[in-house]
């Protein structure tokens, strides 16, 4: 059987240009929602590579290695990281290619499929266009923590690929590639958990057609793949299955419900994923569980999970190799429905990789159904058919760069959010830090006491409720807000530096340097921070400490404009001691690091002219 071809790799190349040209607009994009506290403020935890701090995160390593790379190519600049998230949506609409016309051939190899390597290769061509594109998707391509899904997936899809493009001559070489890819896959997100059932089920079905011959030919590569799930264990994520902290968990122990209310909430949740694969315009990047209480959505989500259980058996049952797509559906949703824990129910990235099976499903049903037709109507179908496939491709489109526009302004997000559901506390909360981030304290204001309202314990609220407090100085104010936060638990590092910066306002600078190590214990590597605490020091007539804690702010800076200011800061120690040699040091190093520092270069004219 013909393989893929000088001519299908450029089929394939240009199913990725077309992706990288239709999704240019996420490179305008920022940070956004959890992006925050895994990238922004987790910043002193990507400083590294090696030693690799990034393996003990718990749950996905290949998420954290991939930030450490971006961190240290460059810094927190949002450019870097959504061009690594772009890439990697290209990279896996083309390995979709790769995917559909692989198994189309091995499916033609054992006499089940019909057709040219022309049309296998145009039906790859629609599948891989018609997933990639769909808006779903900038829920992974363009939100960038969302990388744990495209990662998962990614790392799915090539193993898939390795598995259907091996062969008997190639066994080593194929079982590495496969055992790699599902160990990547399992650490960029605990749900790849599904992958070697996955790997079997299509061998099973596309390959071979029998569970006997599979286990013959390869019984253990797919052992090993199962035995690759002790990587969740190596990784710590099995033990969050039954590990919730606060409203963080869900699964086997979401707060406030047992598994089983969770896991039939998911029957709803199918609803209001069907309803976004065929209306985009349902998508948010909060839906929040409110989602779920429309009386429409169970009986909407039984009649597709049972469909889907029927489409499996019945294919199963008939020996028909397409048995594997509903299976596959369930398979990819059931470890985010009910395995590992999540907060949200129902969340738009969960789409991305189970979106392709029903994909496959539509375009090999609508094949079929042209190849019946009659001779002499298959040419003018072939045409409309051409036509409904570039309409599509252009709706598709046109959603995804009216999405990536939402994403460039978080402000619309989240306006969209507490627009549907003006109720919805976390909505309200997130537009506020928007606000907060934008300088619009009064609107930002408007939406955290609303929130409060609904809420009156929830600590994020009472966090930002405080920083509005001390913008406006009331410090005293401040300080109580936030040691309310204390007291039930919310310890990070982010409630220390807030309650030094009210403890300074209130000249009680002793208890400011506390606050500040305490934050440091937790992000040792927070640049702020440190300079928060050298200028407490400096308040208490603690020179000396304070340029020791401005040169360590220094050094652990990568944004030149944060390392001018701690070395400034430091020169000022030494000048006000009268050691004049030393502030000129720290006021040249700190022009070095920004040469528009005009303070600097005064602070060190005028050092000179005291040495002499």
């Amino acid at each position: 059987m013909a393989r893929f071809g000088p001519g299908g790799w450029w089929i394939a190349g240009l199913v990725g240009v077309i992706v990288l040209v239709v999704f240019h607009g996420a490179l305008q994009g920022d940070f956004v929602y959890d992006d925050f506290p895994r990238i922004v403020e987790a910043e002193s935890r990507l400083t590294t590579l090696w030693p690799p701090s990034w393996l003990s995160d718990g749950q996905r390593p290949v998420v954290r290695l991939s930030l450490a790379l971006n961190h240290r190519a460059g810094g927190l600049d949002p450019f870097g990281y959504h061009v690594f998230n772009l890439c990697l949506h290209a990279a896996a609409a083309v390995l979709v290619c790769l995917v559909v016309f692989e198994g189309a051939r091995r499916l033609a190899h054992r006499g089940i499929a019909a057709g040219s390597r022309r049309s296998r290769l145009l039906v790859a061509a629609a599948v891989s266009l018609l997933w990639a594109l769909h808006p779903v998707q900038t829920s992974t391509a363009t939100y960038v923590i969302q990388r744990a899904e495209s990662l998962a997936g990614f790392f799915s899809l090539l193993a898939v690929y390795a598995l259907l493009r091996g062969d008997r001559s190639h066994r080593v070489p194929t079982g590495v590639i496969v055992i790699a890819s599902v160990v990547m896959a399992l650490g960029a997100k605990p749900s790849a958990v599904i992958l070697p059932a996955m790997l079997l089920v299509v061998d099973w079905s596309v390959l071979t057609g029998s569970l006997r011959e599979t286990l013959r030919r390869r019984g253990l590569m797919h052992l090993a793949a199962w035995s690759c799930l002790g990587v969740l264990f190596a990784t710590g994520a099995v033990s969050s299955l039954w590990r919730s902290e606060g409203v963080a968990g869900a699964g086997f122990t979401q707060a406030g419900s047992t598994p089983w209310q969770y896991a039939a909430s998911q029957v709803s949740a199918a609803a209001i994923y069907a309803k976004i694969a065929l209306d985009p315009s349902a998508m948010s990047i909060d839906h929040g569980v409110d989602v779920l209480r429309p009386g429409w959505t169970r009986p909407v989500g039984v009649v597709i999970v049972l469909s889907l259980i029927g489409l499996a058996i019945g294919g199963f049952a008939r020996n028909r190799w397409w048995w594997c797509l509903p299976a596959i559906t369930m398979l990819v949703m059931i470890p985010t429905s009910s395995i590992v824990p999540l907060a949200d129910p129902v969340a738009d990235q969960r789409l991305h990789l189970s979106l392709l099976p029903v994909i496959i499903g539509v375009v090999v049903l609508v094949r079929q159904v042209v190849g019946r037709l009659p001779a002499g109507a298959t040419r003018p179908a072939g045409i409309v058919l051409a036509i409904l496939f570039i309409a599509v491709l252009a709706a598709e489109a046109a959603a995804v760069r009216a999405r990536n526009a939402d994403y460039a302004d978080p402000r619309r997000l989240w306006d969209e959010v507490v627009a549907r559901r003006p109720d919805h506390v976390r909505g309200l909360v997130n537009r506020a830090s928007v606000a907060l981030r934008e300088d619009r304290y009064v609107d930002a204001a408007r939406d955290l006491r609303a929130a409060g309202d609904l809420q009156p314990g929830n600590p994020v609220v009472i966090m930002n409720l405080a920083v509005l407090d001390l913008r406006d100085g009331r410090a005293e104010d401040a300080l109580r807000r936030l040691d309310v936060v204390g007291s039930v638990g919310r310890e990070d590092s982010l409630l220390h530096a807030a309650r030094a910066d009210a403890l300074r306002d209130l000249g009680r600078f002793e208890e400011a340097v506390v606050a500040c190590e305490a934050a440091l214990l937790i992000e040792p590597a927070n640049v702020r921070i440190r300079i928060v605490m050298g200028n407490a020091l400096a308040e208490c007539g603690r020179l000396a400490d304070a340029a020791t804690v401005f040169r360590a702010a220094a050094e652990v800076a990568r944004d030149p404009a944060l390392r001018a200011s701690a070395r400034f800061n430091e020169g000022n120690m030494y000048f006000i001691q009268n050691r004049m040699a030393d502030a000129m040091i720290a006021y040249g190093a700190a022009l070095a690091a920004d040469s528009s520092h005009s303070r600097a270069a005064q602070g060190l004219e005028e050092a000179r002219r005291r040495e002499e």
